[in-house]
């Protein structure tokens, strides 16, 4: 009798170690999960035109759709509500067909994309922002369905440095007997820049300092750039000013002005110092001498 006790305890106890065995092989085995009987919407990605989305300036926001349901969805619309912690669109603005769009039908497994058309305001701080949308569909019995998705658009920084250069430098010797290009660079953003460096070039022209590295510009800073010109022969020189610089996101930025060299009479380097130059010229017109 003790043994058959014995054998009924342990056979409860190896039934009740496969009882929790078999639940937890159940807890973690995947299981396929089926396409629910319904049009099921979702983004599966966003893309902008142009990639960067800067204040002050047009985009376009192309959100793909793809029906993840069994269900065809019919009468697809898409509303762009507000942006997030707002009631309106806060720093964005609908450019042209409004913030309602439609698509006749997006199959299951398949996907559609609508493009957006938006502004951003010249104001914006540079930040990511979130914009709340509606998605609405039907079944061709009827049945409506709706799912609320938020997507994120970052705002860069619009070009902070700027070139402050005429469109053509004329050649022109100064009393030290030489002939300067000067410009001026300045931050007009509304945030501090790194790295600022200036290049300058153009075909035919000789420059005393073609490059300047200048470092950080705090907000409304400027400097100023000069170098010495010379070229052997008269005429139109094209050229470029170039600004490198790493904004406050750290991406480096780059912008470039054509400009033009005129040189009307051909120029060269003198060897003497400007103090020279200028001695040599009193002694020239005071007494005479070199003359």
């Amino acid at each position: 009798m003790k043994e058959r006790t014995k054998t009924e305890m342990k056979t409860k106890s190896l039934l009740s170690v496969l009882l929790v065995v078999i639940l937890l092989l159940l807890c973690f085995t995947p299981t396929a999960l089926a396409a629910p009987e319904q049009p099921l919407l979702q983004i599966s990605s966003v893309a902008f035109n142009p990639a960067t989305v800067s204040p002050g300036k047009e985009f376009k926001m192309v959100v793909t759709l793809t029906n993840h349901g069994d269900y065809d969805a019919h009468n697809v619309t898409l509303d762009v509500l507000s942006q997030s912690g707002a009631t309106d669109l806060g720093v964005f603005s609908m450019v042209g067909s409004g913030s309602h769009f439609y698509r006749e039908e997006i199959p299951s497994a398949e996907s559609a994309t609508i493009e957006i058309p938006m502004v951003t305001s010249p104001n914006a701080e540079a930040k990511n922002y979130n914009l709340n949308l509606q998605i609405n569909c039907e079944t061709s019995g009827g049945s409506v369905y709706n799912f609320t998705e938020t997507v994120g658009i970052v705002i860069n920084e619009s070009d902070s440095m700027s070139i402050i250069a005429p469109d053509r430098f004329v050649l022109t010797e100064n009393d030290k007997g030489v002939t300067p290009v000067e410009f001026e660079i300045a931050n007009f953003g509304s945030n501090p820049v790194r790295g600022v460096q200036v290049s300058m070039s153009a075909d035919g022209v000789d420059f005393t300092k073609d490059y300047q590295y200048y470092g950080t510009f705090e907000k409304d800073d400027n400097d100023d750039f000069s170098a010495d010109v010379t070229t052997p022969e008269t005429g139109e020189f094209p050229g470029k000013i170039t600004v490198k610089y790493m904004d406050s996101f750290n991406n480096e930025r780059m912008i470039e002005k054509a400009i033009t060299i005129v040189s009307e009479e051909a120029t060269s380097q003198s060897t003497e110092s400007g103090e020279e130059n200028f001695f040599q010229k009193f002694l020239r017109v005071v007494f005479g001498i070199g003359a």
